[in-house]
């Protein structure tokens, strides 16, 4: 794109002249048939449109104006906004029907280029493709947030935990006797394996009591006890933990509710929050940050599932 140049910012002429006709077509048909009064109510919405879209055309002259280190949004009477190009920090293009628009982040505002402002597509797409060349994107970096988790689990119980940035911290899997499938587990209890991002097994919970309403669990690492988890309720909703090293835990998953919860003995506290069957986001305690809790809470999260 050769610079400086300049392009008009404002409502088309077709757009203009489309709210024109509709707007004397449905008045013409209230003054015909004064029983359609309503028409002409109507009317009054496209022209309307189409006066304040003239207004702005032909008035203000508003334009996008495009130089060698900025570009200059001017929209009229003086007002005037100037965007370096090594202010923006992202470019991102959202679709919204026929319409496109082009929304650029600086650290002071947010700038939108709307397509049908522009005298048509081929302007839209270069001015796009300029300012991607011009710019470079500069990524947002997010603390982490200790303690904050996501776990997201498909019906045939296999998934991943994520920490609170999005990155993948460990997958599991439920180990099906046959192909994966839902409903299961009515007559045998597939065990449910934790793995890290590389898959390694980490943990494996498999059932040592199938009752149906006083099951039992264990977790173990390389064979060994971790967790033993029990059933405590016909509908399903409470467990207790509890750990090798002497912790025991309650957790309640309430009836009609988003908002689960774990408390242990000490006053350790766990919170979830459902956004969906099959997103949990899950708040632990600092002293009770650790993979083997993240990864039982996990499994009640298919445990939930599996009769949901």
């Amino acid at each position: 794109m050769d610079l400086p140049i300049q392009f008009p910012y404002g409502p088309r002429l077709k757009t203009l002249l489309g709210c024109y006709a509709v707007g004397i077509l449905l008045c013409a048909i209230s003054i015909c048939w004064r029983a359609f009064w309503i028409f002409g109510l109507m009317g009054l919405v496209p022209l309307s449109v189409a006066l304040a879209g003239t207004f702005r055309r032909v008035t203000l002259r508003p334009y996008l104006a495009f130089k060698e280190d900025k570009f200059v949004i001017h929209r009229g009477r003086g007002v005037t906004t100037e965007i370096a190009y090594s202010g923006i920090q992202k470019i991102h293009e959202a679709t919204h029907g026929r319409m496109r628009v082009l929304k650029l982040q600086t650290r002071e505002r947010s700038i939108e280029i709307n397509s049908a402002l522009l005298p048509d597509d081929a302007s839209f797409e270069t001015i796009r493709d300029y300012l991607k060349e011009r710019v470079t994107p500069q990524p947002t970096l997010k603390a982490k947030i200790p303690g904050a988790y996501a776990c997201q689990c498909n019906y045939e119980g296999n998934g991943a935990i994520y920490d609170s940035n999005g990155e993948l911290l460990w997958r599991f899997e439920t180990l099906h006797f046959e192909r994966p499938h839902y409903p299961y587990g009515v007559i045998r209890i597939p065990d449910f394996v934790v793995c890290d991002k590389d898959g390694r097994k980490i943990f494996q919970v498999g059932p040592e009591r199938q009752w149906m309403l006083r099951a039992r669990f264990v977790m173990t690492r390389d064979g060994s006890p971790v967790c033993a988890i029990q059933l405590r309720s016909i509908f399903r909703n409470k467990y207790t933990l509890e750990f090798a090293n002497g912790e025991k835990w309650v957790y309640r998953m309430p009836l009609f509710s988003v908002n689960f919860g774990g408390a242990s003995e000490n006053g350790g506290k766990i919170r979830v929050r459902v956004r969906g069957h099959n997103i949990w986001l899950m708040f632990f305690d600092p002293e009770h940050d650790r993979p083997e809790v993240v990864s039982a809470i996990a499994f009640l999260h298919r445990e939930r599932l599996r009769f949901n």
